[in-house]
């Protein structure tokens, strides 16, 4: 059986074939690399679920455009004269051309096509076609640009190509409850990147949904008592005491996990000195600030610097830490969000938000990730990265993708995400080998990788985990 035909059977039994059947904790690697199995996605997936276009700031002003691409399918989202936003697929009804490229804004509020000159306005209406009457009569709709369903949450725009897609808020639950007091849609771009990698959209998002890897991937986070800018060589087994035990939620279409401290953990006397510690704390997130340039805003890393000089006392760190950021922020102007630490640890934290984007949330800013799949090659994919933060006003950064090739051309990335982008390329091709089977995942730490693949399963084979 060719896929497709698997997925049709699939959707009249109730399973998933054999080949591509995930185990309580085992994900077969034909998910990742078969060409079938991307062109499942391509088709059943992502024709149907919400996912993030751009930023509402990247289409500020009415006639502002920008082109979102998924495999093959290029789409428009548009501002309209009301500031309402809109979405079309990207197609000249004509002939087909792309009727925008990249981001940019409408000439004289018209969206024009390059080829023959169809003009459109910008909610999709035909405007003007050259010598329309030489043209055989056809339903008004048919000559105007096809819409599909467009929403926002949290500053982003969010499309489905689903002719009845489920409410974009409950699509998102939890998201919208957890992450309000964070305010994201009031954050705005500090920086972002764009870069091809030579891997699986999915194999570079497990990267960044598991905080299993890190004493392994970053051992220098392990090390906050030895400064600053800590060691990098391969942590010993007697540290790994010292990394962060991140458990994972699942709900319905997403996941999070969370950077805590293992119930049971042995670390003792040594580990408990270290979180008193306001300097080894505040090693952590200057390191952060220095090497991630997110996470830590530019006025975080003050407040950091200062509590280097802090003796340990009865106020944890991070609660100290947490007060100083907000009242800085406040006296320089920002409107920097209220919200009680009941609140604060319900949203915190590294959220998947499926399909393609990953976002780490903080109070003042939020690091995040896309990366997209390739529309033939499973074996490659875009990747982005990006920081958003509250700004003072007037204190909002000009800023644009930064493009590169090759990740490799660009030194700007920071020590930490450097380590996860060396990784990527040896994670992927290891999952050709003959010696290799597919994932088996930890079951506290790493099931939001399951989850993924659980959820997919639900549009491209039509198989409910939660209905056994």
């Amino acid at each position: 059986m060719t896929a497709i035909e698997d997925a049709t059977e699939s959707k009249k039994t109730g399973k998933v074939p054999p080949r591509y059947a995930c185990g309580e904790t085992f994900v077969p690697k034909g998910r990742y690399i078969d060409p079938e199995f991307l062109q499942l996605e391509l088709d059943h997936l992502f024709t149907q679920v919400w996912q993030t276009a751009c930023r509402e700031e990247e289409i500020p002003d009415p006639g502002s455009y920008y082109e979102y691409t998924i495999g093959r399918q290029s789409i428009m989202v548009v501002r309209q004269k009301d500031r309402s936003i809109r979405a079309f697929y990207n197609a000249c009804t004509h002939r087909g051309m792309k009727v925008v490229r990249g981001q940019g804004c409408a000439v004289d509020g018209e969206l024009r096509c390059g080829f023959h000159g169809w003009r459109y306005a910008l909610d999709g209406r035909s405007s003007f076609v050259p010598c329309r009457d030489e043209f055989l009569n056809r339903p008004r709709e048919q000559w105007a640009l096809r819409p599909l369903s467009v929403g926002t949450w949290g500053g982003w725009v969010f499309i489905s190509m689903a002719e009845n897609p489920p409410d974009l808020l409950d699509w998102l639950d939890p998201l919208p409850t957890a992450l309000a007091p964070f305010r994201l849609e009031d954050m705005r771009f500090r920086w972002r990147k764009r870069t091809p990698l030579a891997a699986n959209y999915k194999t570079v998002i497990d990267a960044f949904i598991e905080g299993y890897h890190s004493p392994g991937t970053h051992p220098q986070t392990v090390r906050s008592d030895q400064g600053v800018r800590a060691s990098t060589a391969p942590a010993a087994p007697h540290e790994f005491i010292y990394a962060p035990y991140t458990p994972t939620t699942l709900y319905r279409n997403h996941s999070r996990f969370t950077y805590t401290v293992r119930p049971d953990s042995n670390g003792g006397a040594a580990r408990a000195e270290r979180e008193s510690s306001p300097k080894i704390f505040a090693n952590g997130m200057q390191y952060q600030y220095l090497e991630i340039n997110s996470l830590v805003t530019e006025r975080d890393y003050r407040v950091a610097k200062q509590m280097a000089d802090m003796e340990p006392g009865p106020i944890p760190p991070f609660v100290i830490y947490h007060q100083m950021c907000e009242e800085l922020a406040i006296a320089e102007g920002v409107d920097y969000p209220k919200m009680s630490m009941e609140e604060y640890f319900a949203g915190n934290g590294d959220w998947h938000v499926f399909p393609t984007l990953v976002i780490l949330v903080e109070k003042s800013c939020v690091l995040g990730y896309r990366m997209l799949p390739d529309a033939e090659d499973p074996n490659r994919c875009v990747f982005e990265m990006f920081s958003l933060e509250h700004f003072a006003p007037g204190e909002v950064p000009e800023s644009s993708w930064l493009e590169f090739e090759r990740w490799q051309d660009h030194d700007g990335w920071g020590e930490l995400p450097t380590q996860d982008l060396m990784n990527i390329d040896a994670i992927h091709a290891g999952m050709h080998s003959r010696g290799f089977e597919g994932l088996w995942l930890n079951t506290n730490q790493e099931m939001s990788i399951r989850n993924e693949h659980a959820i997919a399963d639900r549009f491209i084979f039509g198989v409910d985990d939660s209905d056994g």
